[in-house]
């Protein structure tokens, strides 16, 4: 049996982060590591902006609830099923992920961890240090066949460990590493892993 790696936001869903920025219409909080790729600096930035604007959890809950995957992301990954075992590995937290997550079919999910006080979000426990990379170096070393796909610069480092990976990404990512087999849609993805 082999596994999927897969990147969660940009590839199967939107960029959560920046469905929070249009929902309350906070320009800052579009921006994602295709901008900043430096995690924490990015992060803190988030975490400024939250505080600033006074949003608590629970309300973030409540709008996260509205979020839904791509068109097409649930059934792709369903048709893998029978030669792929599906893992997401994000760098989003689960307070946040979890709810797509559910609606893509409940496949495991690895990535951080938010730290939330009085029903604010103050900070967050990263799972460990280049974890996308550690993810796929971990499968590998159980001897699992492993295949990743990503849409930006943070997936390059599970990509990079991969027996096979695979890009959905915009022009100047794609650009950087032409040496990724890259797709613009499920349907043409799906051929390719079906038939690797």
């Amino acid at each position: 049996m082999k596994i999927l790696c897969t990147d969660l936001e940009g590839t199967l869903a939107p960029e959560i982060w920046q469905e929070i920025a249009n929902e309350y219409q906070i320009e800052d909080l579009q921006l994602t590591t295709r901008e900043i790729p430096d995690f924490e600096e990015l992060m803190q930035r988030r975490l400024d902006v939250l505080s600033k604007n006074k949003i608590s959890y629970n309300e973030l809950k409540l709008f996260l609830e509205t979020i839904q995957p791509y068109d097409q992301a649930r059934e792709f990954l369903a048709s893998l099923a029978e030669q792929y075992q599906i893992v997401i590995v994000s760098d989003t937290f689960y307070e946040l992920g979890l709810p797509v997550v559910k609606k893509l079919g409940n496949y495991p999910l690895l990535c951080h961890k938010l730290k939330i006080v009085n029903d604010f979000i103050t900070g967050y426990k990263k799972r460990q240090e280049e974890p996308k990379k550690n993810v796929v170096k971990a499968f590998k070393a159980m001897n699992f066949e492993c295949f990743c796909m990503g849409d930006s610069y943070n997936d390059i480092q599970m990509i990079e460990e991969s027996d096979g990976a695979f890009i959905f990404a915009p022009d100047e990512v794609k650009a950087s590493r032409p040496d990724i087999i890259s797709f613009d849609n499920y349907n043409d993805l799906k051929k390719y892993l079906l038939h690797e």
